[in-house]
């Protein structure tokens, strides 16, 4: 089976990425900031249609966060520390749901990570 490349469409540019290369993604109304191994991708969308191309190894730990679970360094408090160095906060109530769904995937559980 062929992973489904994420596709990026921008006013100046029209390129794929592959799921394996984010790092997280970010919301910020109806713009999302993509980060990846090489670089940052700015576009109009929604996560809800990013996650169709995220297999279970990304986790939507707030409204407007999408985290690749294979990029954690830690989870500590309320801010999730990843790979590249971005702390992602977290709201008050979701460090346990957030800790639950990482340790199980930690533990190789494949299910939905919801």
């Amino acid at each position: 089976m062929s992973v489904r490349r994420i596709p990026i469409l921008t006013r100046s540019e029209t390129t794929s990425v592959h799921p394996d290369d984010v790092l997280y993604a970010e919301s910020r109304l109806r713009l999302i900031l993509l980060r990846t191994r090489q670089r940052q991708y700015r576009y109009y969308g929604k996560l809800d249609d990013l996650m169709r191309f995220l297999g279970n190894s990304f986790y939507r730990c707030h409204v407007s966060w999408i985290i690749n679970l294979n990029e954690i360094v830690s989870i500590k408090g309320n801010a999730i520390h990843m790979s590249d160095g971005k702390v992602i906060l977290l709201g008050r109530n979701k460090f346990q749901a957030a800790r639950r769904i990482y340790i199980r995937y930690l533990l190789g559980d494949t299910g939905d990570p919801s």
